[in-house]
């Protein structure tokens, strides 16, 4: 008799226990606040993550190993030295990972680097991130892999490939399925339409209206079109 008593105290104690550590180690996993760079062992943030930002993190030195961190509600970033990575980081030569995902509202002294996607809405002084859907403005550039949404910004848009549209001084996609709205539209193919003094792709399918146009078939002013 004792000894069946001692086992099933001895069961209800482990079991105890080991809830207690499956309860913190989910704790860790997933938090409501969180601050940026996001510790690694954080899998999700629901509520809000505030800080300096994703940066640190994709310093990592083998990009293959990241895991996808995801953070739901609102992501505050309040790096003051946000104008100093506009100036001297250079998308091209990061590896294309991605390893944080935002899902609603960002707002950003700085911008995201390669590594971070967004969905929803995002106002930043630049965004140089990986994939984004939404509403998206920034108030210098924008350089992303996959742009879906509307995109506004002050200076330079730059895209791999963007469905929707872009607005900004001077816009470049190297596949476009929308309207470029600027002073130069360029874009490798395209199919849609482009709005400013200088329109330029080539192999464009859709309304070019500009000073000057060619869409890889023809060059005409003011308008051109190919169907």
């Amino acid at each position: 008799m004792k000894t069946k008593l001692f086992l099933v105290i001895a069961f209800l104690s482990g079991g105890i226990l080991f809830g207690q550590d499956s309860l913190k180690v989910n704790q860790q996993k997933r938090r409501l606040i969180s601050t940026t760079p996001l510790n690694p062992q954080v899998e999700k943030v629901n509520g809000l993550a505030v800080g300096l930002g994703f940066d640190s993190k994709y310093l990592a030195k083998d990009q293959n190993t990241v895991k996808l961190q995801t953070v739901n509600g609102l992501n505050l970033e309040l790096n003051p030295l946000g104008l100093l990575f506009c100036m001297f980081y250079d998308p091209s030569k990061s590896a294309n990972v991605e390893y944080v995902q935002v899902n609603g509202l960002n707002i950003s002294l700085s911008g995201y680097l390669r590594g971070v996607s967004h969905n929803g809405v995002s106002v930043s002084l630049y965004n140089y991130g990986h994939t984004m859907n939404g509403l998206m403005g920034s108030l210098l550039h924008f350089d992303t892999e996959k742009s879906k949404g509307v995109f506004v910004t002050g200076l330079f848009f730059s895209s791999n490939e963007l469905k929707g549209l872009s607005i900004s001084a001077f816009n470049n996609a190297e596949i476009l399925k929308g309207v470029q709205l600027g002073f130069v539209n360029r874009n490798t193919e395209g199919k849609g339409l482009q709005i400013g003094l200088v329109n330029k792709s080539k192999k464009m399918k859709g309304l070019q209206i500009g000073f000057w146009n060619r869409n890889g078939k023809r060059t005409l002013p003011f308008i051109n079109f190919r169907s």
